[in-house]
């Protein structure tokens, strides 16, 4: 019997050393603000920024290490909000921080495909050239 009670508190104490380091973090960690939306991030955010063309509010969610393929209920990016809008200096800096141009909505919207809808060259030859494929 006192096998049993010695294993299991071993087992325990191991599972709680364990637990413990999967969920706490350091303070080299960077914050996920991908999975938690708060007031400190919404992706709405992010995408509404691109749209409006304000690179310094895009500049600032990128460099707080957000992802540039988040989402919003729809499935739409911030690149594909700024193909929507004609805002280039916006999709230009997107795609150097690793946006997905072949990323699709949840109706099948791609931004090379906005930008062949929309009959924009300078869109499609930036996002072609940045490796989108329709």
């Amino acid at each position: 019997m006192k096998k049993r009670y010695i294993f299991l508190s071993v087992f325990l104490v191991i599972f709680g050393v364990f637990f413990y380091q999967l969920t706490s973090g350091t303070a080299k960690d960077v914050p996920n603000f991908n999975s938690v939306y708060d007031e400190s991030f919404n992706p709405q955010e992010l995408i509404k920024s691109a749209r409006s063309g304000d690179l310094n509010k895009v500049k600032f969610h990128i460099e707080k290490n957000i992802d540039p393929n988040v989402t919003n209920s729809d499935g739409r990016t911030a690149l594909l909000g700024a193909v929507i809008e004609k805002q280039y200096e916006v999709v230009d800096y997107l795609l150097l921080n690793k946006a997905d141009p072949n990323k699709k909505d949840n109706y099948e919207q791609s931004p090379l495909k906005t930008a062949m809808e929309i009959k924009d060259n300078k869109l499609i030859e930036l996002l072609q050239r940045n490796g989108a494929k329709e």
